[in-house]
């Protein structure tokens, strides 16, 4: 009797192990398959947040950009990884009452970070004459892969020129700008038409 019981314990105690390896087993599968689940999550809502975030920085460069005025001198000056410009902007007051609309200077350009190795875009707000007020400036979006503007305009006979990688006219705006924004592998791609711009007879750009 006694090594039958003995028996009986030993057998309870080998189910008790296995029963204990099989629900291990399960818990790391749960938890490995829980834990992925929240890395794709997080992926997920940072891929989110930077789409959200360029697709409103480039519809805001657009309604800048449409908003572009030439006053005197190199008022509008497109470079292919920067641009500046005179622009329109009408902020609205702390109260919501609407207020005069102002002529300021916006700028774009890439910056590296050298602490960190990245580039990310800025954008720079100061007021049209120089010296006359402290610049803002503001990071964008960060980090950035790339970014681009290309140009075109309409030449004597009416005709779209192919996109030019620099804007040197000094009486007029382009009639359009291409802005490519790459940030990590995902590409952005905004096409501004200026209704105001080089449409017919006006000074060449330089060298095209």
């Amino acid at each position: 009797m006694t090594r039958a019981g003995e028996g009986r314990r030993g057998f309870t105690l080998i189910e008790l192990l296995v029963s204990l390896t099989i629900f291990s087993i399960i818990a790391v599968a749960v938890y490995s398959a829980f834990a992925g689940g929240v890395g794709a999550w997080r992926r997920a809502q940072e891929f989110s947040s930077t789409y959200q975030t360029a697709r409103l920085v480039l519809d805001d460069m657009a309604h800048e950009l449409k908003n572009a005025v030439t006053l005197s001198g190199t008022d509008f000056i497109g470079e292919k990884q920067g641009l500046s410009f005179l622009t329109v902007r009408q902020r609205p007051h702390a109260q919501g009452r609407p207020v005069d609309p102002k002529i300021t200077r916006v700028t774009y350009e890439v910056r590296r970070d050298r602490a960190s190795a990245t580039y990310s875009l800025a954008r720079v707000e100061a007021s049209p004459v120089a010296g006359s007020g402290e610049d803002e400036t503001e990071l964008v979006v960060s980090p950035i892969s790339r970014l681009e503007f290309l140009y075109t305009y309409k030449d004597d006979n009416r005709q779209i020129v192919a996109w030019k990688d620099a804007w040197r006219v000094s009486d007029a705006l382009p009639l359009g700008v291409k802005i490519t924004l790459v940030v990590g592998e995902t590409r952005f791609t905004k096409l501004v038409f200026i209704p105001h711009g080089l449409q017919e007879k006006a000074t060449k750009p330089q060298g095209q």
